[in-house]
């Protein structure tokens, strides 16, 4: 495997693969470790009989839906070479490769784009800052100086 770069990490909209929540994640494989664990054991059945006595397990079924979301919420790829990875698709990626752009950072109308909209519930202000350093100071290193990309990890 060759090794990855600053530019295969970059996704066009500037965030930065490695630091995302999906990317290669042990939570994925975990969850899904559980979930065998949980149906070879029957727990399905347990907490049926379990939850008339106690509130525990009286939402196992929403536990499930949320391990199976768990289990899905992984890519090994970035971005550029995956196709992104959302639950919607993305506009940004179809847009630049139509464009023939590496990234958002070479449009003149990045900043006022509402194809960024999806990403500010989760990223902020983040996206625009990392597209900015990108314009200055190109991929060499541009890593160093990126945002935590969730609005959580900016707190």
């Amino acid at each position: 495997m060759q090794e990855e770069n600053e530019k295969d990490l970059t996704a066009y909209c500037g965030l930065y693969c490695a630091d995302c929540i999906h990317f290669r994640n042990k939570h994925s494989e975990l969850a899904g470790q559980l979930k065998e664990s949980l149906e070879d054991a029957d727990f399905q059945s347990y907490a049926n009989v379990k939850s008339p006595f106690g509130s525990e397990f009286q939402h196992y079924d929403s536990f499930l839906i949320v391990l199976e979301a768990l289990m899905n919420h992984s890519c090994s790829e970035g971005c550029r070479n995956s196709g992104g990875y959302s639950t919607e698709p993305c506009q940004i990626i179809p847009c630049c490769r139509e464009k023939g752009y590496e990234g958002c950072w070479e449009c003149g109308i990045f900043e006022t784009c509402e194809k960024f909209e999806s990403l500010k519930p989760r990223c902020g202000a983040s996206v625009m800052h990392n597209l900015r350093e990108i314009r200055e100071n190109g991929f060499k290193g541009w890593s160093k100086l990126r945002k935590p990309i969730y609005n959580w990890q900016q707190a």
